[in-house]
């Protein structure tokens, strides 16, 4: 028997050998026998590298990996724990021991990014082969996270030069589970620094004594632009989340004067940028969101304002925005698109009442500084001006005012590349229209301001406050101003260019008109009668031309019925003062006249009205000398022949014209008596 089993096999060495040689004749490859070597050689392979993961301890593997997991990350990783991984299960199981995950080399000082304990996680392997990956459960006990974002942007866990633009998309997981867990966060450009407390608690009873049942929570406290900050986000058990379903969330976050709610609903769990929430925010000042939002916003009065927002995925809507601001109320649909380099903002918003006295809170002045100048010297942050766009029109229906009947207000704000176009700028009169433009341009370190500002159509008596109107007539206006300063003050104080206003006929009080002439004898007597008749306005023309600030007349002409006035002077913009000379000439003899011009002096809010009084002197020196000679021939002094002519309005209002007044009403005083 032994010697036939050892011919069989031998006969079946042959067979073997004949069927290798039949395989590799003359060392070429068949098809066939190829596929069937490559194939043992694959199984033997896949054999060999189970059995050697089986029983592999993978603490050996430890270097390696964090050799891998640094090249891949840019930055060191490392495991200083042990290492166990259970391949063998359909899923496996995979826990990590002191992982240690650094920065990028530009955090200068704070190497570390984040360090657990002990990290935890299973996932399903046949999806994993297919390349989704899914985590039936992930804990992690008393790891700390650094969030680092440099003035530039950038943040120590961006993956891709995307940074914060890029979609976060978390693997789903089923059962989560945080233990001990730290969040710091320091951001140069939002000015936040915050440490907070992670903690997810998969407990599907869990009652916040309010009847919410929460499992995921995040509470903290920091500071933001040096202002307080609280934050605390909350949201459902994370046990059998469904990734098709939206997953519950809230936050309540506090900055300083600034207060904002959130409840919502992450539209497909683990994609943190697809999600609806009800937004509420309210403050002091809508401005203080820039650093909690990245927006330049306006200067404001207090505010609440409420929408419903929607993120998906790098955009950002607004809808239904209702609110107040001050005593304005406010309401549109806003968008901000944050796939760029910086947000784009766009959308439109409508007043029913605009609130004048808000306007003022604007530029830095109105009620919430009420000793301010008349043009107020609160800084305008106009660096914020190159952090977004935005395209963004806005009109209110109608106007709350005290000082000026106005009846609405329309105009669009187009911000480009750190330069603010208000285009058009257009409030609306009862009879008439303000209307231009206002560019600031925020590129230069000093931030330099254009304002084209032109009235039309509006009648002077909109203008004058008191009851009793004692001038009328349709003003025709337009000034273009530069200025470089980041206030209004220092814009204006520093200012170029021109301003020009046309009345082309209109009417004035007779007894004004006499007092500007200084007719002391006329002037009193309408004044003590009480005669409130008006005499003709021909024409008024005044022209400035401004120089650092300072206003200086180059054409000053009121032409009444009885007295040609002329004019002379300034308006200091950086001083906020008048210095203005009027110098009336009657047109009719008169018997007792004062040749002392007017003058105008003093802060605008309350000039001084008076008479020259060195001229009064010297007339009455004349008076005084003539008497020496004849009592009666003092009176001579005083008398005035009336030589003075009719303006020519029509060549003023036509210099008015090319000097950029938009006249476009007829004057009549072109016809001379």
């Amino acid at each position: 028997m032994s010697l036939i089993s050892h011919t069989e096999s031998l006969s079946a060495l042959r067979r073997l050998q004949a069927r290798i040689y039949a395989d590799f004749r003359d060392t070429r490859f068949t098809g066939r026998g190829f596929l069937r070597w490559a194939g043992i050689v694959i199984l033997a392979l896949l054999i060999a590298a189970l059995i050697t993961l089986y029983f592999l301890d993978w603490n050996q593997l430890r270097g390696p990996v964090g050799h891998y997991a640094s090249v891949r990350a840019g930055r060191e990783v490392r495991i200083d724990g042990n290492l166990k991984v259970e391949l063998f299960r359909w899923q496996p199981h995979v826990e990590i021991g002191g992982l240690y995950i650094g920065n990028p080399s530009w955090t200068v000082g704070r190497p570390q990014g984040a360090a657990i304990k002990q990290a935890v996680l299973e996932f399903r392997l046949v999806p994993a082969i297919f390349g989704h990956l899914i985590l039936p459960d992930v804990e992690l006990n008393d790891a700390d996270v650094l969030v680092v974002r440099d003035a530039s942007g950038r943040t120590n866990w961006d993956a891709d030069p995307a940074g914060a633009a890029a979609s976060w998309h978390v693997p789903p997981i089923n059962r989560f589970l945080v233990k001990d867990g730290h969040l710091e966060i320091d951001d140069a450009v939002r000015k936040l620094k915050f440490l907070g407390i992670i903690s997810s608690q998969e407990r599907a009873g869990l009652d916040t004594g309010n009847g919410a049942v929460n499992a995921f929570q995040l509470t903290g406290t920091g500071t933001l632009n040096g202002n307080k900050f609280l934050a605390d986000v909350h949201g459902g058990p994370l046990i059998h989340v469904d990734e098709n379903k939206p997953y519950a969330f809230a936050a309540d976050i506090t900055a300083g004067d600034t207060h904002a709610v959130l409840n919502g609903d992450i539209l497909h769990p683990f994609h943190l940028d697809r999600f609806n929430a009800q937004i509420s925010f309210s403050g002091n000042n809508l401005s203080d969101l820039f650093y909690l939002t990245g927006l330049a916003m306006p200067r404001t009065p207090p505010y609440r304002i409420s929408a419903q927002l929607t993120r998906d995925p790098a955009l950002y809507r607004l809808t239904g925005l209702q609110g107040v601001l001050g005593n304005t109320d406010l309401h549109g649909d806003l968008t901000i698109d944050v796939a760029g380099n910086k947000p784009m903002l766009r959308g439109n918003l409508t007043s029913r009442v605009l609130d004048f006295r808000d306007l003022g809170v604007v530029v830095g002045g109105g009620k919430s500084a009420p000793n301010a100048a008349a043009l107020p010297d609160t800084v305008l942050h106009t660096e914020r001006l190159r952090q977004m766009d935005a395209d963004v029109g806005y009109a209110a229906d109608s106007i709350r005012s005290q000082d000026f009947p106005l009846r609405g207000l329309v105009t669009h704000v187009d911000l480009k590349n750190g330069v603010l176009d208000l285009r058009p700028l257009s409030f609306a009169f009862n009879q008439g229209k303000l209307s231009g433009s206002l560019k600031i341009d925020g590129g230069p370190a000093i931030p330099v301001t254009t304002l084209d500002a032109s009235i039309t159509g509006i009648q002077m008596e909109n203008f004058i406050r008191s009851p009793d109107k004692p001038l009328g007539g349709m003003v025709e206006a337009r000034a273009l101003l530069t200025g470089r300063g980041n206030t209004v003050h220092k814009a204006a104080s520093s200012a170029s260019g021109t301003a020009t206003a046309v009345i082309p006929s209109g009417r004035i009080r007779h007894s004004l008109a006499e007092w500007m002439g200084i007719d002391v004898l006329n002037a009193l007597s309408l004044t003590l009668t009480g005669d409130q008749s008006d005499t003709g306005l021909r024409c008024a023309v005044v022209h400035f031309s401004a120089s650092n600030g300072v206003l200086t007349s180059q054409q000053f002409v009121i032409d009444t019925d009885p007295v040609l006035v002329q004019g002379s002077g300034t308006i200091d913009m950086n001083q906020e003062t008048l210095d203005l000379r009027l110098q009336g000439k009657p047109k009719n003899f008169q018997i007792f006249r004062l040749r002392a011009p007017i003058s105008i002096t003093g802060p605008w809010d309350h000039p001084e009205l008076g008479v020259d009084a060195k001229q009064i002197v010297t007339q009455g020196a004349l008076g005084a000398g003539l008497a020496v000679v004849n009592p009666f021939a003092a009176i001579f002094a005083f008398l005035d022949p009336g030589l003075a002519k009719n303006a020519d309005c029509a060549g003023l209002i036509g210099t008015a014209k090319d000097q950029g007044a938009p006249i476009k009403t007829s004057n009549p005083a072109k016809a001379e008596h």
